[in-house]
């Protein structure tokens, strides 16, 4: 684990150098079994993170072990374990794409067409797929957000990510690359999206 932690971290600067990680925005994890994940601590500039910065939390959210102070969206990430099994590595980033997307949308869920880059997604293997994101409104209630998204994400649809509106956007995957992997197609095409409304002069709706 001490390995995937600073394989982690590296992953993270990588992040915060394209601009997704301003301040000590977005949180990061990884799964340890089924009653525990490494968290990123509170507080933390993601452009200096080390492995010592993350620490060790049950699926409530309660520390176990290490320095500081988890994420105060710790029981978003508990919540995405709880529901997706294979989930076991969760990445969530303030990037300005997702952000302003998430303002404009004025639905629940975006619907992304058309996109080659959709073949990035597990299950998804040709651009004329359909990924769907739910968007939630965001909210300083942690235990009260978190109800909300276990109750979406525990119906029979599969999800990739979701949106927090004026907030960013979270993603996960088996792994650490393949997290890292969506994450950036689905910045991609949301950029895209955002381009295309400029264009066309409407919402992304």
């Amino acid at each position: 684990m001490k390995e995937s932690l600073k394989e982690f971290a590296e992953v993270i600067k990588d992040l915060y150098l394209r601009g997704w990680l301003p301040a000590t925005s977005g949180n990061f994890s990884l799964k340890v079994d089924d009653k525990s994940f490494f968290i990123t601590s509170s507080g933390k500039h993601k452009g200096k993170i080390s492995p010592k910065d993350f620490v060790l939390v049950d699926m409530e959210g309660n520390l176990l072990s290490g320095e500081g102070k988890p994420s105060a969206e710790t029981l978003l990430h508990a919540v995405i374990y709880q529901c997706i099994p294979s989930a076991r590595c969760v990445m969530h980033v303030h990037s300005p794409h997702a952000t302003v997307f998430s303002k404009l949308v004025k639905d629940s869920k975006t619907r992304l067409q058309g996109y080659e880059l959709l073949k990035a997604f597990e299950g998804i293997d040709t651009h004329d797929a359909e990924l769907i994101l739910p968007i939630f409104e965001n909210s300083q209630d942690m235990p009260e957000l978190a109800k909300r998204v276990k109750e979406e994400l525990k119906g029979p649809s599969k999800y990739a990510g979701f949106l927090l509106r004026s907030h960013g956007v979270y993603v996960w995957a088996k792994d650490i690359q393949r997290a890292f992997m969506k994450l950036e197609a689905l910045e991609f095409i949301l950029e895209c999206e955002l381009k295309l409304a400029i264009i066309y002069g409407g919402s992304t709706t």
